[in-house]
């Protein structure tokens, strides 16, 4: 178990930020799906579709946890779908 730190996410297509809990050990995918349950199905469709995560201009790989891949705590993340 990681130490918890919040992040602010943007799901493309939705008018609001969230502020989202995470832990640093979550690997970037469970990031995407913490992130998309705060605005899919409720303000952007639902879609099968793969997730990514965006930070400081980069998109994350997947299978690295936050604190790899250089999250910090209060940083933006833009979450989207992977063709989008």
């Amino acid at each position: 178990m990681g130490s918890p730190m919040p992040v602010v996410a943007h799901f493309r297509g939705d008018f609001l930020y969230n502020l989202v809990l995470i832990e640093d050990t979550d690997t970037i995918e469970q990031v995407a799906l913490a992130c998309a349950a705060h605005s899919v199905g409720r303000r952007v469709p639902e879609l099968d579709r793969a997730l990514r995560v965006e930070h400081d201009g980069r998109f994350l790989d997947p299978t690295r946890s936050a604190a790899e891949e250089g999250v910090q705590p209060m940083d933006e993340v833009l979450v989207s779908y992977a063709d989008s």
